[in-house]
């Protein structure tokens, strides 16, 4: 099993969030229950989160975006791109040109998430690896001209994969300052944000 498994292009810190939190579910929340419980707030809260972050997938990255089935108000595409982040897919240019590519390619080798690739690489497998070469994203030329979307890509805990594109604002030469150029110093979140104030 291990030997197939192309090490070189694993998005190590996509699986390792992954598995870490299938490690933290079956293991860490248990012990949370059985030692402090659970309230309704929490219950709530998990299925706000659930809902906002589902949602913002299928109804944002996907209805809104990839296919621009319709179009919407500022509030609900900052909404739909806030907690479409919070699902641990990727920014929503990067997820809609997989999409993308997706229709055009339906299980060819080119399908970014081929079944015949296997049931786990089509349904998880594709977001822990590397698209290498990175592709042109050449099929979301449309998004990469929406500031909220190159924003939300910019800051990207994951990646950023048109940090290397033109952007629609400039020159689109290629050269340094027609980039998006995020630096890892703009992705880094104070480990205090996440903690409880006592």
């Amino acid at each position: 099993m291990f030997p197939q498994i192309p090490f070189l292009r694993v998005n190590w810190l996509v699986s390792s969030f992954l598995i870490g939190t299938l490690f933290l579910s079956v293991t860490a929340v248990p012990l949370y229950l059985w030692f402090f419980g659970i309230d309704w707030f929490q219950i709530a809260l998990f299925f706000a989160m659930l809902a906002a972050c589902g949602f913002s997938i299928t109804l944002g990255y996907h209805r809104l975006f990839s296919h621009l089935t319709f179009q919407a108000h500022w509030i609900v595409r900052f909404f739909t791109v806030i907690f479409g982040a919070g699902a641990f897919e990727n920014s929503v240019v990067l997820w809609s040109f997989e999409h993308r590519s997706h229709h055009k390619h339906v299980d060819h080798d080119d399908d970014p998430y081929c079944i015949t690739k296997g049931l786990f690489y089509a349904h998880m497998g594709w977001l822990m690896f590397k698209l290498k070469p990175l592709p042109a994203f050449d099929n979301v030329a449309d998004l990469k001209k929406d500031p909220l979307l190159v924003w939300q890509d910019r800051y990207d805990i994951g990646k950023s994969p048109i940090s290397d594109c033109p952007t629609s604002g400039s020159d689109m030469s290629g050269s340094p300052q027609s980039r998006i150029t995020p630096s890892f110093r703009k992705r880094t979140i104070p480990l205090g944000a996440f903690t409880r104030p006592r």
